[in-house]
C-alpha cells in the first residue's frame, strides 16, 4: 500500500488513488487497468480496483473513478475501458444507458451515434421500428403528415390532379389543356382533338361547339 521512488527518505507515500502496490519495499506503484477505478489511497491488492458498472467506462489507467457512457452511445458489460456507438435506426438520450433503443415506427435515424430519431417528413413513412429509413409515397399518391407510421398514410391523388414522382407531400392540378378522370395517377391526359379543358383540375375534356372544329390535342378554349 506503499512505495518510495526517491532514495534517502525518512518515509513511505501511500498509493495514490487509481493505483495499488502489492509488494513490500516498492519504488513504484501499478495503475488499475483499464475497465477498472479505485477511489481510495493506500490499496495493497489489484482486487481493489473496481470493474466499472454497465452504463460506465474507465478510459485510461490509473482512473480515480468511472464515467458515464455519454448520449448516443452506451454500454451493456461491466469493466470495459470505451463506450459502444449506438447502431442508425436507434439512439440513447441520457448519460450511463446500458441499451440502445429503436426509434419507433414513424421515425428513422440514418446516422450512427445519436441521441434521437427524426420524424418521417412529408410525403414520407416509417413503418417498422428500428428503420434507419424512410420510405417514400409512390407516384400517384401524396402525404401532407410528418410522423406517418404506415402505407395508409400515402393518400391517393384526386381525379383531376396527379403527382409525377415519390415522396410529394401534396397533389399538383392538371393545367388547362389537360385533364385527368382517375385517381391515383402520375400525369394529366392531353385534350384529344375536337376537344378542349379551359380549367385547372379538370376530370373531363369539353367538345367543340357545333359548327366549329379543331385539329390540335391539348386545347384550353373551344
Amino acid at each position: 500500500g506503499q512505495f518510495q521512488s526517491q532514495s534517502g527518505q525518512t518515509s513511505c507515500s501511500d498509493s495514490d488513488s487509481g493505483h495499488y502496490v502489492d509488494v513490500v519495499a516498492a519504488s513504484s506503484q501499478t495503475p488499475c487497468p483499464h475497465g477498472t477505478y479505485n477511489p481510495n489511497t493506500g490499496s495493497t491488492n489489484s482486487s481493489e480496483c473496481i470493474a466499472a458498472d454497465s452504463g460506465y467506462h474507465a478510459p485510461t489507467e490509473g482512473s480515480t473513478d468511472q464515467v458515464a457512457c455519454p448520449a448516443g452511445t452506451y454500454q451493456n458489460q461491466t469493466g470495459q475501458s470505451e463506450c459502444t456507438e449506438v447502431e442508425p435506426g436507434h439512439y440513447t438520450d441520457s448519460l450511463g444507458s446500458i441499451q440502445q433503443s429503436e426509434c419507433l415506427a414513424g421515425t428513422y435515424q440514418p446516422q450512427a451515434g445519436q441521441t434521437s430519431c427524426a420524424d418521417a417528413q412529408p410525403g414520407y413513412y416509417v413503418s417498422e421500428n428500428g428503420s434507419n429509413v424512410q420510405l417514400s409515397c409512390p407516384s400517384g399518391y401524396y402525404n401532407p403528415s410528418t410522423a406517418s407510421s404506415s402505407f395508409d398514410a400515402c393518400i391517393p391523388v384526386d381525379p383531376g390532379y396527379f403527382t409525377d414522382s415519390e415522396g410529394r407531400a401534396s397533389q399538383s392540378e392538371c393545367s388547362p389543356g389537360t385533364y385527368q378522370p382517375n385517381s391515383g395517377q402520375s400525369a394529366c391526359l392531353e385534350s384529344d382533338p375536337g376537344y378542349f379543358v379551359a380549367s385547372f383540375a379538370s376530370i373531363s375534356q369539353s367538345p367543340c361547339p357545333a359548327g366549329t372544329y379543331n385539329p390540335s390535342k391539348s386545347s384550353v378554349s373551344g
